[in-house]
């Protein structure tokens, strides 16, 4: 057997393997917190019943709550569709935002390398103490991790116009990444501006060394800039009531920084210890890298990590592009190496499948049974509002792992998240004290 054909059934059988190991876990997760929310549209207050709908609610959204209309449109589409579609289409885009960090990450002439696709996932299953939050629940993957493959879209193009690739063989194909820079521009807050601010150092930077330009990257820049401004400025984001921290404007900043700080070292720790390793050991043996590359890469993942400090809220799943960057970094001086693919790394690579594999069944259990046992109270719910009771008193159900999360109820009916259950299942619901 060939070495192509070989590296394609151990190529296919990696995404094969991730693939139904994700669909598994989205199977098993259940609709929760803001997924009731979000059924309902934002204009009537009904539910969400077409696309329309969802145009109209995101239109009322941008104006009341806030400027992430392409990942909430995203959201409200699928809770429309139903869980089943969403659970296909999220596995599927968990596969592509693997294939694009080693894409990011790669070499054009090598192809997409089965052994990067492992340890992007295996970095991501192993190290994210919020997966279940970002990749699995509805609403959560697609503001973070349907969010994050969009936003980092312009990394690829960059990459593919210096490598002489799809947007550089005529003017036609690089206009094409006006649109698409646009729509990366409107995803979140920080991964979309930290890689907007990196794009803009970029295009400085081959001014300054007298690169060539192509035309159409002033435009997609533009465009990636305008859909930026698009998000930032909705009137809800300055509409929606917040808590006064009681600081100063210095010691507020200064406080955003060191808990911006704190995070990057805590949720990018692992890529870039990884990094470092693979570097001075490229480095010892004399390696080609790719440092400009490698620093677009790392620069990209320190702005999405610190333009956090602009953000009225730092919430670690925030932090999802941020590692997906570090992860490509960390990559991209393994595919420096050019490691020959000898029988010791087989077994080495056969013994992470292994690990994943123990992994992926312990938190294949672990959200089966936390989806179980919310469906017990929705269970409930549906029983009492069948016998036509006036209320039902439910449990909140708490997360055993990082493949699930929280679910909460409070005590009033009347108090988030209990109204909108209410409303959903046409109920008054209290829980626990």
């Amino acid at each position: 057997m060939s070495a192509g054909k070989r590296h394609g059934i151990a190529l296919f059988s990696a995404l094969a393997l991730i693939g139904v190991s994700m669909l598994l876990l989205n199977l098993y997760t259940p609709l929760m917190m803001d997924d009731y929310d979000y059924s309902f549209s934002w204009s009537t207050g009904e539910r969400v019943a077409g696309v329309g709908d969802i145009l109209a609610s995101q239109a009322q959204h941008y104006l009341l709550w806030g400027g992430r209309s392409v990942v909430h449109f995203l959201a409200q589409l699928f809770l429309f569709l139903g869980k089943p579609a969403f659970n296909i289409a999220n596995s599927v885009m968990y596969l592509l935002l693997l294939m694009e960090i080693c894409a990011l990450a790669g070499k054009r002439s090598k192809g997409l390398d089965w052994r990067m696709l492992m340890l992007a996932h295996a970095i991501l299953l192993l190290s994210v103490p919020f997966f279940g939050v970002v990749f699995l629940w509805l609403d959560g993957a697609c503001n973070y991790l349907w969010g994050t493959a969009l936003a980092l879209l312009p990394l690829l193009i960059a990459k593919s116009e210096r490598e002489e690739g799809f947007f550089a063989m005529d003017s036609a194909r690089g206009l094409l990444a006006v649109p698409v820079c646009f729509i990366a521009g409107w995803t979140n807050e920080n991964t979309a501006c930290g890689v907007l601010a990196a794009m803009m150092l970029l295009l400085l930077w081959d001014g300054l060394r007298g690169r060539k330009i192509r035309f159409w990257r002033v435009p997609a820049l533009a465009a990636q800039a305008l859909g930026a401004a698009v998000m930032l400025l909705a009137p809800g984001n300055f509409a929606r009531p917040s808590e006064p921290s009681g600081k100063g404007l210095v010691m507020e900043l200064l406080y955003r920084f060191a808990v911006v700080s704190y995070c990057l070292l805590r949720y990018a720790a692992v890529p870039a210890v990884l990094a470092l390793v693979l570097l001075a050991v490229a480095l010892r043996k004399k390696k080609a890298i790719r440092c400009e590359w490698l620093a677009v890469l790392g620069v990209s993942a320190f702005l999405s990590a610190y333009a956090l400090c602009g953000s009225p809220q730092i919430s670690d799943r925030t932090f999802t592009g941020v590692i997906a960057l570090a992860i490509s970094a960390m990559l991209a001086v393994f595919a420096d190496m050019d490691l020959a693919l000898t029988r010791r790394g087989v077994a080495s690579f056969a013994l992470l499948g292994v690990l994943l594999a123990g992994v992926t069944a312990g938190a294949v259990s672990g959200v089966r049974a936390h989806g179980n046992a919310w469906r017990e109270q929705e269970a409930r719910i549906l029983e009492a509002a069948a016998r036509g009771d006036a209320q039902v008193i439910i449990s909140g159900v708490e997360a055993q792992s990082r493949f699930a999360m929280d679910i909460v109820v409070d005590k009033e009916p009347a108090a988030w998240p209990n109204s909108t259950l209410g409303k959903y299942y046409g109920i008054e619901i209290a829980g626990n004290p």
